[in-house]
């Protein structure tokens, strides 16, 4: 992925639109990829009630995410 080539402003945008769940997974992926967590604010503040898998059709197990309210069910990606 080419983080300085995105147009966040446009990206947030529409990550706003449909529902949490898929909004918190974009802020996730995007600050993984190097995107400043200063610039997801916006994704960061809505809230959720509840934690979501990252992957909705992956393995039940792996770490939380505080920050943006998912399970990183992810394979690599063992929990503490």
């Amino acid at each position: 992925m080419r983080a300085g080539r995105l147009d966040l402003s446009r990206i947030i945008d529409y990550a706003l639109r449909p529902d949490v769940a898929t909004t918190k997974r974009l802020g996730w992926v995007l600050e993984e990829s190097g995107v400043p967590a200063s610039r997801l604010g916006a994704l960061a503040k809505l809230p959720i009630v509840g934690y979501r898998n990252l992957d909705p059709s992956g393995p039940r197990g792996g770490p939380y995410n505080r920050r943006w309210m998912i399970r990183v069910n992810l394979p690599g990606r063992a929990g503490p």
